[in-house]
């Protein structure tokens, strides 16, 4: 048993050392936490949408894929004692955001460690697949040879730029087979619909915690959608959709929140989307343009 111990420890140490979102962000917000004037929240259409060197002030993107409105809500608060120039934080409302069940009950859970083990965050239980690389062997036989790429070949990087945006969404990569026969789109609709309410009271609440926390502190909270492109917005489940909408216009009212709706911006065209429901590099920073001038008017 004990060279097979020693592999396991050796592996599990070299997936921790290759670079990653998650501990850069956490590191950044270590360093830059004091000084930090505009937080970005949110999941991946805010890690590839929204591109923090294009606002005024100093911006971080703290969103990742999948990341849900616990991970949000826990991440705004971790470094409350050290927030001195906080203004605003920008959080995004997808067609999904209100209906997920949490992150480690999806399809993603395998993203649950990265918090506990990169961001010391303590959500989670404290059983393995929680807290070690190994535990799930798709990741980590990926990330293995990343780290050996990394070693042997070149440096990677760590997933995001310096202001935490990713670029993985890159233009050159779409499927144009899958976006223009909308097949992208529909098996993107079909993830995003819920099949029950269920955990509408918990998100909200959440967002509830989390809007109180700004008000208490005089920090701007603002809600925003994202653009999609038609084949994903037209074909959106109307209640769902409408449910979302309706809880959105009572944070307004409730919190005095402002809200910008991009879903069904026609000012994107087909080059500003990497699929049906995420921006390109391209759209990404002219998105970003837009909502910084939105904000500040």
């Amino acid at each position: 048993m004990i060279p097979f111990v020693v592999a396991a420890i050796l592996a599990e140490i070299a997936l921790r050392s290759t670079p990653n979102s998650y501990r850069y962000k956490y590191q950044w917000m270590q360093e830059n936490a004091d000084n930090v004037e505009t937080l970005v929240f949110g999941s991946s259409h805010a890690i590839y949408g929204i591109r923090p060197e294009f606002f005024e002030g100093k911006t971080f993107n703290l969103a990742n894929v999948s990341q849900g409105t616990k991970e949000d809500l826990w991440l705004l608060k971790h470094w409350s004692a050290r927030y001195h120039r906080l203004r605003t934080i920008i959080v995004p409302i997808s067609f999904f955001s209100l209906f997920s069940r949490g992150l480690e009950y999806g399809a993603e859970s395998y993203r649950c460690r990265y918090y506990s083990i990169y961001m010391n965050c303590d959500l989670y239980p404290i059983w393995p697949q929680y807290h070690l690389e190994l535990s799930d062997y798709r990741t980590a036989k990926g990330k293995l040879g990343t780290f050996f790429y990394n070693m042997l070949v070149k440096p990677v990087g760590n997933g995001c730029d310096v202001y935490g945006w990713s670029d993985g969404n890159k233009l050159e990569g779409k499927d144009m087979k899958r976006w223009n026969d909308g097949s992208e789109a529909k098996a993107a609709i079909q993830r995003h619909t819920a099949k029950n309410w269920n955990y509408v009271e918990k998100n909200s609440q959440k967002l509830k915690e989390m809007a109180e926390y700004c008000k208490k502190r005089n920090i701007r909270m603002v809600l925003i959608t994202t653009p999609c492109w038609h084949t994903y917005y037209d074909n959106l489940d109307k209640r769902q959709l409408s449910k979302m909408y309706e809880i959105i216009r009572q944070f307004q009212e409730d919190y005095n929140i402002p809200y910008f709706d991009y879903l069904k911006d026609s000012r994107f065209v087909a080059d500003d989307f990497y699929d049906s429901n995420h921006l390109s590099e391209f759209g990404a920073a002219k998105f970003s343009k837009i909502l910084n001038d939105d904000i500040n008017k």
